[in-house]
């Protein structure tokens, strides 16, 4: 007795590539569309904040540390009289006759406190955000909304009338 070989791919074919698969497919494809529009500005408008979130974390963090090294050196002040009479030199611009001042050319420095606390201050950068995938950097523009929109309507359109002539 002869036994045949079952056709399952010819079987699953008209299935796979029928109308119903391809309405629902298309149907799909424009709620994407639509979705990308949708989110693209808001995931943007997320990652400014979120780069503006870590900014602000990294200046909170420079002036902690700045706070951290006035009290150390308010501390160091009280105790030391001689640093206090070289911070009042330093800003006064008094040169103290026992010691020599070597001439380096060049602008001068800052005399104030304040350069001596920005330099000993740890550079803090903020974490990077990553950006915005292409395929939704590329739904971005105002330009490109409407075009769009447009389409993933007619992708509807287009669907809702396959599924409608199927039945």
């Amino acid at each position: 007795m002869r036994r045949m070989k079952p056709a399952s791919r010819l079987i699953a074919l008209p299935l796979l590539l029928g109308a119903g698969t391809i309405s629902w497919m298309v149907l799909l494809a424009s709620l994407a569309v639509l979705a990308a529009v949708v989110v693209a500005p808001v995931m943007h408008s997320v990652n400014v904040a979120r780069r503006q979130c870590n900014s602000l974390q990294a200046t909170l963090a420079t002036i902690n540390e700045k706070i951290a090294l006035q009290g150390k050196f308010m501390k160091m002040v009280k105790t030391d009289p001689e640093l206090l009479e070289r911070l009042a030199d330093r800003q006064l611009n008094i040169v103290n006759p026992t010691e020599e001042v070597l001439n380096l050319g060049g602008p001068p420095a800052p005399r104030d406190v304040q350069s001596l606390i920005d330099e000993s201050l740890h550079p803090i950068v903020p974490m990077p955000v990553a950006g915005l995938p292409w395929w939704l950097a590329v739904t971005m523009p105002e330009s490109v909304h409407l075009p769009l929109v447009i389409l993933a309507l007619a992708g509807m359109g287009f669907a809702f009338l396959v599924e409608i002539r199927r039945v």
